[in-house]
Order: C-alpha cells, then sequence, then structure tokens
C-alpha cells in the first residue's frame, strides 16, 4: 500500500496547522477526501454537485407574512408588536415598543417534510440590528408548542439576546421541552470572532446570512455557519453530534417549519428585526422518492345543498387526524376533485363556482368523524351547507348548472409546495387543525331553490 499525503513540509499541498490536507491513497482504487469542515462537502459528505430542490422559499419584500396567509402564520403576545415592510421595500420589519414581555412570531405553515438521505440546507438573511438589554431575537427551523415563548417544541435555531450569540437545538424527546444552548464562546469549528481559521468576525450591527445544514434520521449532525462573503464563503462555526454522542434522536422530527421572533423580557428600547429572504433546499430530487400514500373521501350518500345566494357553501373538509401533534403536522396534497350537480338550481344559465379554501370560516356544524383506513386525513360531511364560507382559495373551478359530474386534476399544483403542501397543522402551538375545505355555489345570480351537489376529493399524505 502507497500512501501520497500532504503535510506541514510537503510540496503536494499548502496547509498550515488549522487545515486538514487533501490526500490521495493508492491501494488498488483511489481515494480523495477535503477537509469536511468547508462547504464542498453535505452533510452527508456527498461532493456538492447534486440538482438542489427549493423546497420553501420567502423574499419579504412584497408582502408582510401576516398577508401571505397560504405561506405564513402569525402570532403575538402583549400589545404593540408592529409587523411592515421597510420604507425602500428590501425586507419585513418586526418591531417591539419600550413595553416587557411582548414579542412576535411568523412561522412557515409548511412543515418541510425531511428527506431521509438528503441534505438539507436553510439560507436565512436578516438585520438584528443592535440587540440591548432585555431585547431577544431568533431565526432557525423550530416549533413553539408551549405558550409562546416557552422551550417547548422540536429544531434548532440562531438566538441574539441582548448581544449574547448562540445556537440552540430544541427537543421534546424526553417529554417535555428542553433546549441545549451553545454560546459563541464555545463554538467549536470557527468562534466568529476573529480568532478562527477564518479570521471573521460577526457584526450583529449588520445585515447576516445564516446557514445551516442538518441529516435527521434521529441522530444525524446539525452544522451551523454563516455565509462570509470573502474567499472562505460559508463557514461553518459550529457543528452538533447526536450519533454516539446523546441516547435519543437530536429531535422528535427533522420535518421543521422556518421560524422567526422577536421578544422583550423585560423594558426594552425600541427594536427592529429585519427579514430579508430565506430558503430551504433539499439537496437531491426527492420528488420520486418519498414515501405518498393515496387517498379519497366523497361529501357523504346525501346531496348538500350549494345555497341561494352567491357564494360558497362546504361540501366537505380535510383536516389532520387529532392524535398527536406529529401527525396533525402531516402534509396533505389534493391531487383531484370531482363535483357532481345532482339537481340543478332554478336558474339554469347561471354556473356554479367551486373552490378550494384554506382557513375557513366558520364551517358551522363541522364533525370531522370519517378517517379511512390507513391515513392520518379525516373528514368532515356534516357542515351546514346553507351557511356560506370565507377563506383563502387556493383553487377555483366551474361547473355548469346542469346535471352531470365534472373531474379537475390538480396535480400540476403539486410543484409548488409552499402552497399546496399544506400541513393541516393550525396554530404553531398545534393545540387547533386548520381545514382545507371543498365550497361551491352560485356565481353570478342567487338560485330561488338551490342546486344539490355532490363532491369527491382524493389526496396524497406523508407523515
Amino acid at each position: 500500500m502507497a500512501i501520497i499525503q500532504s503535510g506541514l513540509d510537503s510540496t503536494v499541498a499548502t496547509v498550515d496547522a488549522t487545515t486538514k490536507a487533501l490526500y490521495t491513497k493508492s491501494q488498488g482504487i483511489t481515494e480523495v477526501a477535503f477537509n469536511q469542515d468547508n462547504f464542498t462537502m453535505d452533510s452527508f459528505e456527498r461532493l456538492r454537485v447534486s440538482d438542489q430542490r427549493i423546497a420553501f422559499e420567502y423574499s419579504f419584500n412584497a408582502q408582510t407574512p401576516t398577508l401571505a396567509t397560504t405561506l405564513w402564520e402569525v402570532g403575538t403576545v402583549g400589545a404593540g408588536t408592529a409587523e411592515a415592510l421597510t420604507t425602500n421595500l428590501y425586507g419585513v420589519n418586526l418591531t417591539q415598543p419600550v413595553t416587557t414581555s411582548v414579542g412576535r412570531w411568523i412561522q412557515s405553515i409548511n412543515h418541510i417534510r425531511y428527506a431521509p438521505g438528503i441534505s438539507t440546507l436553510f439560507r436565512f438573511t436578516f438585520n438584528m440590528n443592535t440587540t440591548g438589554a432585555f431585547q431577544r431575537m431568533r431565526v432557525g427551523m423550530f416549533t413553539d408548542q408551549g405558550t409562546f415563548p416557552s422551550t417547548a417544541g422540536d429544531g434548532f435555531y440562531f438566538e441574539n439576546a441582548e448581544g449574547s450569540l448562540a445556537f440552540v437545538r430544541r427537543y421534546m424527546t424526553q417529554g417535555a421541552g428542553s433546549e441545549e444552548r451553545v454560546l459563541q464562546a464555545n463554538w467549536n469549528i470557527d468562534k466568529c470572532n476573529g480568532t478562527g481559521a477564518s479570521g471573521f468576525t460577526l457584526n450583529m450591527a449588520m445585515a447576516q446570512h445564516l446557514v445551516v445544514e442538518y441529516q435527521f434520521l434521529g441522530v444525524g449532525t446539525i452544522r451551523f455557519g454563516f455565509e462570509t462573503g470573502t474567499e472562505y464563503g460559508v463557514i461553518w462555526a459550529h457543528e452538533m453530534v447526536s450519533v454516539n454522542t446523546i441516547a435519543e434522536s437530536w429531535s422528535r422530527t427533522g420535518s421543521l417549519p422556518v421560524r422567526a421572533e422577536t421578544y422583550n423580557t423585560g423594558v426594552a428600547a425600541i427594536s427592529n428585526f429585519t427579514l430579508i429572504n430565506c430558503v430551504v433546499i433539499q439537496e437531491g430530487d426527492v420528488s420520486d422518492l418519498r414515501g405518498w400514500r393515496y387517498f379519497g373521501g366523497n361529501s357523504s350518500a346525501t346531496g348538500k345543498t350549494g345555497g341561494t345566494a352567491i357564494g360558497l357553501y362546504p361540501l366537505l373538509s380535510l383536516r389532520a387526524a387529532s392524535t398527536n401533534d406529529l401527525t396533525k403536522r402531516a402534509r396533505i396534497i389534493p391531487t383531484s376533485i370531482t363535483i357532481a350537480v345532482v339537481v340543478v338550481g332554478t336558474v339554469g344559465v347561471t354556473p356554479i363556482q367551486v373552490q378550494l379554501l384554506m382557513l375557513p370560516t366558520p364551517n358551522t356544524g363541522a364533525t370531522f368523524g370519517v378517517t379511512p383506513g390507513g391515513s392520518v386525513t379525516t373528514i368532515d360531511q356534516a357542515a351546514t351547507a346553507t351557511t356560506a364560507v370565507t377563506g383563502t382559495a387556493i383553487w377555483s373551478g366551474i361547473v355548469p348548472n346542469a346535471v352531470g359530474t365534472y373531474t379537475f386534476d390538480l396535480t400540476t399544483m403539486n410543484d409548488n409546495v409552499n402552497l399546496i403542501g399544506y400541513p393541516a397543522a393550525g396554530t404553531v402551538a398545534i393545540t387547533g387543525s386548520s381545514v382545507l375545505t371543498l365550497g361551491a355555489g352560485p356565481m353570478v345570480a342567487a338560485f330561488t331553490v338551490a342546486a344539490t351537489l355532490a363532491a369527491a376529493i382524493t389526496w396524497k399524505e406523508i407523515v
């Protein structure tokens, strides 16, 4: 066996005391290895040559998260927190007043489904400005399942608490909320204070570009770092290793939402947490490899009355079964809709509008009592169809006011996982459930007698 390896006195490569050198080993098969603490390899130790797939992204320069109801959940605690586009439209400011115990969070509705064996890369650009006394800001992929702010949940984040920087792992694998917090002085790759190999120093008064990649598989590795804008590019600052170091999974799930939050722990000066852009990338095409399961449901044998006034009236609804909070994060993606006009309305030329709604209200009388065998989705067939519903329409169709059956293919919508990758999860604490409702009703004029309708939805889901 012959080995050629560079060292401090070698001419094969130039290295220093803090850098692992490239080496080649000849033993029938040539092997080339690189320093795994740089950005040439993903979290599964593969060269970054994959066709990356964007699983979630958002630019905060056009619409605030509060208005982007198909993408974000938003919550506040206390009074006075504000959310607004920056004056020159490059981001969104989460602003805190001079008040104690006030806060604001945003969280993506989509819990980005982790694909085993494929590295997940998270990037978020922001400006935490100057964080002073009693001010705390966080950004990452994590949940808060307690009464905000709490330690209950899963995931990871970067924290600036009164100027003290930390990387944090949050987990509920022991049955209660716990956190592993690593302060900047203890970062194990580069402390980003000028003392590391890169010489890079974080200036938290300036805009930053957080980069995190992670394996899950229960005991994978999380690497935290920053895009530096220097010759080093992305530098890794800290690595959390779970395999052979902890006795359990590093969190209960690798399917996590994007989240940012700001909170005043005491009476603090006015602060702005500026969100600029975020993206979650899966480093490989997972579309044909997912463990999708397929199901269908209908509005029952009894026809539903489509209402006499212009509007939408519920035919059937879907939500995640009320078992546990991880089940409620299941991704439910409708693939087709069928509408049957059983009895026409009395105005024969009036078309019937059909819409699939997120966040429907009020859904009077909804009872989720039907669950297909093996599914994590439950169906409502009982909502009062004479009461109109409103919500965010994510699909619309039109059928004639004529006896017949009409089917719509929704598979082309599945590419937009930000919109249709819907977790039916509900509030950030996962104590409730959001709903997808299929509604129908007169489009341009009122019926004297409503049409009688039946409906069916097929969907796929993954947990």
